[in-house]
């Protein structure tokens, strides 16, 4: 059984939100092997890095923070895997555009528009590559939990809310959404929801303090 937390823009192996859920799977579920893979690649291959951890445990649950709920969307569609978003990104290829020149349709497909911390050299191509893999919705809308907070000051949350509220006839129900008020992006309160995360992706919940 195995957790993967998948991190944001500018963010690596070592994310707060990562460590947390570390920290409390070790306390109370050290059954779950929490992975915190550093995807600071190409898209392309960060989303082959996903699978490739996703097919050395079957019984494997995704948390996506930012560009990293994005990343989970696609491999949840993937893999039909649960998945618990965090202030996703729900159209990182247009948003990633703020770093390059007015005139993005004309730059070479090598030109580099960001580099994070952490080296992933951010190009013309591989925002490309994201506008294009942008799923239309989850293909199952059921296995998501979205939760994302109003004050938000880098993403819209109300992009997300519309996003995963699809409810369609044709799809497997509804995405379990939920808004609180205030709060930030990077969900500066994310400890106190570790045992929900873990409840909704394996059906575990933290029956008392002491349990280990």
């Amino acid at each position: 059984m195995q957790l993967v937390y998948i991190h944001g823009l500018d963010s690596n192996a070592n994310a707060a939100k990562g460590t947390q859920l570390k920290q409390f799977c070790a306390e109370y579920f050290p059954h779950i092997n929490v992975v915190c893979p550093d995807l600071n690649v190409a898209p392309a291959e960060a989303i082959k890095r996903l699978q490739a951890i996703i097919a050395d445990d079957p019984d494997t649950g995704l948390v996506g923070s930012s560009l990293g709920g994005f990343y989970a969307t696609i491999v949840s569609n993937l893999t039909a895997k649960r998945a618990v978003l965090i202030n996703p990104s729900t159209n990182v290829g247009e948003s990633l555009k703020r770093f390059f020149p007015d005139n993005f349709a004309s730059l070479p497909a090598d030109y580099v528009g960001h580099t994070t911390p952490d080296g992933w050299a951010i190009t013309k191509a591989q925002v490309q590559w994201l506008i294009e893999h942008r799923p239309e919705r989850a293909t199952y809308p059921d296995k998501i939990l979205l939760l994302v907070k109003t004050g938000d000051e880098l993403l819209d949350y109300r992009e997300a809310v519309e996003y995963f509220s699809q409810n369609l006839p044709e799809q497997n129900g509804q995405s379990h959404i939920i808004i609180e008020a205030g709060g930030d992006h990077r969900m500066s309160d994310f400890a106190s929801k570790c045992a929900q995360v873990v409840q909704f992706l394996f059906g575990l919940p933290v029956l008392a303090p002491s349990v280990k």
